[in-house]
């Protein structure tokens, strides 16, 4: 145990110099510098010039982050650029608030979550699973901005009970705040639970333990939930780490003086040092909580912490120990040589062909019933029948050549009609039989076909429609002719939300192209290239870019490119990457040891071609689930990063700006909020929806 985590700190310091190189040279792309917004009037061009060069801004990249470097190991983090405040004081200062709200949204995710996971679990199929399975899809798919905005105008606006944003009011402030960066987490882990909690109720030690006389709380509390808690403390390590990084979102709604806002007002001030810095230590602490996670693994569950063991012992123990093959046991020759009955066994295909050979068991068994359906009628032959059905087995007996051509056609009859029923599909016709009989997955494709036709009808709508201001008409609630009422601007919600999709919807799914084609090139060459210097360092390239969180990273790639629908798509499908490396890796490695492999290496074909024709074909499920679920998220970041104005430029419309143009008037023009915000659920509703279904079809143990 020791070892392993010593190893992963070591893992650290690769992860921090990658994750800060990328970091220096975004934030230095960028145009402009650090001197840009500083006031210069009254200072002449040889007066900034010498400013610039005191500060090293003249010198080349690659010094400029050698001289970061040197004084990062000493434990320098630096000084802000603009403010002038130490880059640690700011860090730690704010770290209390970003940790009273992780733990107040942990703490109320997790409570609310595993019970509501047990509950649905146990009447898995019936209304109220249904009803749990429906809000869990809600809180998955829900804005976390929007959703913000939404309680301020209800428990602070209209009921008063809370106050609106700031941490200025005890624990009385914490509770908006937390609720709603708990609900994804709650979303999340209450489909972890119900998921692995099916699995295990239908374990035979709980049959058994029931038997024994185990109360039934005992029985699902001690047995059942223990042996599932392995993925759902998964699932909430992963929340507590991108928690405790910071949710930039939830803390710029509520004005909350956490770590996520000072990211956020650092990025958008081209601040170099304290954006690398903050990067930097959020990396750390969120690498930290996933090491505690595994961590905790080995005490959940004592085969992993078995894995810890000494292995020189266990190697030990294997050579002392005897080994017996199964011919060993069955071939009488070799009867004098069995070890002792404690000994442990191996087997071996050839050994188990010889045996069978041996034995006799190699031969068809004559005496075997034969399906009626194989059987083919002559005349003047005797032939085997008992019954005239496709599924009944024939006994020897003798019959005339009229009873040999009726048995003949009632049989050939209902073969065809066997035939016609349980014709075999193929695996995309398998796979869209499956979807059909889905309703909820029949829902989500009828929803994303709606907004499919909604994006065309966007594509044709000129754009003086939706950017022509119409003062007259300022700030109207829905009505007839105003279906989403109008903004401050006299403009027509409605239009406004329709021509958003021409921007919502591509971004979504190009960056989720994007990630998919970059995610499984890289990651299916890790997996063919196993334990090698590749494999090595794409995954530690993996792992690095997967500490930094999406829309961090997201910011600062805006910052560097600029605002425009081609640089959010590279900026949020940059940051999916290290899923679908994960994910292609994992697919990649459970094919590449199979038997049509090895039969394309023997015909010559190059290893390029056999990873791109031969096994990537065959691994497709797990990616193709991959990419319909990353779609909804994809939309989620870039609804996120617009609303923190790193998304499309105004006067064009998008979902998360109009969301954001409305935030400050809420209390009284609710539509401008609440239109634009059920679009981005709806939307990403339906790909969440499809994806489970693409889940379910794909994975025998889940198909309904």
């Amino acid at each position: 145990m020791i070892r392993y985590i010593l190893r992963r700190l070591l893992l650290l310091i690769p992860v921090i110099i990658i994750v800060s190189f990328m970091v220096f040279v975004l934030m230095d792309l960028a145009p402009g510098d650090i001197t840009a917004g500083w006031d210069l009037e009254g200072m002449t061009v040889e007066q900034i010039a010498a400013m610039r060069a005191d500060m090293g801004l003249d010198d080349p990249l690659l010094v400029r982050y050698g001289r970061y470097m040197f004084r990062l190991i000493q434990g320098d983090l630096g000084v802000g650029d603009h403010t002038g405040i130490s880059v640690w004081y700011n860090f730690i200062t704010r770290l209390p608030a970003t940790l009273i709200l992780a733990g107040a949204s942990v703490l109320f995710g997790v409570a609310v979550a595993i019970p509501l996971g047990i509950f649905a679990a146990r009447r898995a199929g019936k209304a109220l699973d249904t009803a749990t399975t429906a809000f869990t899809m809600v809180g998955m798919s829900m804005p976390g901005f929007w959703q913000g905005l939404l309680m301020m105008l209800l428990f602070s606006y209209i009921l008063g009970w809370l106050p609106a944003g700031r941490f200025v009011d005890g624990w009385r402030s914490v509770i908006l705040p937390a609720v709603v960066a708990g609900s994804t987490l709650l979303a999340a882990c209450t489909r972890q639970t119900r998921s692995s909690m099916l699995e295990v109720l239908k374990a035979d030690y709980l049959r058994t333990a029931r038997a024994k006389g185990v109360p039934e709380k005992v029985v699902i509390r001690k047995h059942a939930l223990g042996n599932a808690m392995i993925p759902i403390v998964t699932t909430i390590g992963v929340s507590v780490a991108v928690a405790v990084s910071g949710t930039a979102v939830i803390e710029q709604v509520f004005a909350w003086p956490g770590v996520g806002r000072w990211i956020v007002e650092s990025v958008g001030s081209r601040d170099l040092t304290s954006t690398t810095g903050a990067v930097i230590l959020t990396t750390i602490m969120y690498v930290l909580i996933l090491l505690l996670v595994d961590i905790a693994y080995a005490f959940i569950d004592p085969r992993i912490r078995a894995q810890y063991a000494d292995k020189g012992k266990r190697k030990a123990r294997a050579k002392n120990t005897p080994v017996i093959t199964i011919a060993d046991k069955y071939i009488p020759e070799l009867q004098d040589s069995i070890p002792s009955a404690d000994a442990d066994w191996s087997y071996d295909n050839t050994e188990i062909a010889a045996v069978r050979v041996a034995g006799g068991f190699d031969k068809q068994d004559k005496a075997a019933p034969m399906q009626a359906d194989s059987v083919v009628a002559a005349p003047e032959q005797s032939l085997p029948v008992e019954a005239a059905s496709a599924e009944a087995f024939v006994s020897f007996a003798t019959v005339t050549d009229a009873d040999a051509a009726k048995i003949e056609t009632v049989v050939v009859e209902n073969g065809e009609s066997v035939t016609r029923k349980y014709r075999k599909r193929g695996r995309g016709g398998e796979v869209f039989h499956h979807l059909r009989r889905n309703p909820s997955a029949l829902g989500g494709m009828i929803i994303i076909a709606i907004i499919v036709i909604i994006f065309i009808i966007a594509l044709i709508m000129p754009v003086e429609s939706v950017i022509t201001p119409n003062v007259q008409y300022r700030n109207h609630p829905p009505s007839l002719a105003y279906p989403f009422g109008t903004d401050v601007m006299g403009r027509n919600l409605f239009a406004r939300v329709i021509y958003a999709t021409r921007f919502s919807l591509p971004i979504g799914v190009g960056a989720t192209s994007i990630a998919a084609i970059v995610g499984v090139f890289l990651g299916s060459i890790a997996a063919f290239y196993e334990g090698t210097a590749a494999d090595e360092a794409l995954m530690r390239f993996s792992d690095s870019l997967a500490s930094i969180p999406g829309i961090l990273l997201g910011m600062v790639i805006i910052m560097t490119l600029g605002r425009s629908v081609p640089n959010l798509i590279i900026a949020i499908g940059v940051s999916a990457i290290p899923v679908f490396i994960r994910i292609s890796r994992a697919a990649v490695l459970s094919l590449k040891g199979s038997e049509f492999v090895e039969a394309a290496k023997a015909i010559g074909l190059s290893n390029f071609r056999i990873l791109y024709t031969q096994v990537l074909p065959n691994g497709l499920a797990p990616i193709i689930i991959t990419f319909t679920g990353s779609l909804g998220m994809a939309i989620l970041i870039s609804a996120g990063l617009s609303f923190l104005g790193f998304g499309i430029p105004v006067p064009n419309p998008e979902w998360g700006s109009l969301v954001s143009a409305g935030r400050d008037v809420v209390r009284h023009q609710w539509w401008l909020t609440t239109f634009p915000g059920l679009f981005i659920m709806i939307t990403v509703m339906g790909f969440n929806l499809l994806g489970d279904g693409l889940r379910d079809a794909f994975d025998p143990k889940l198909k309904r």
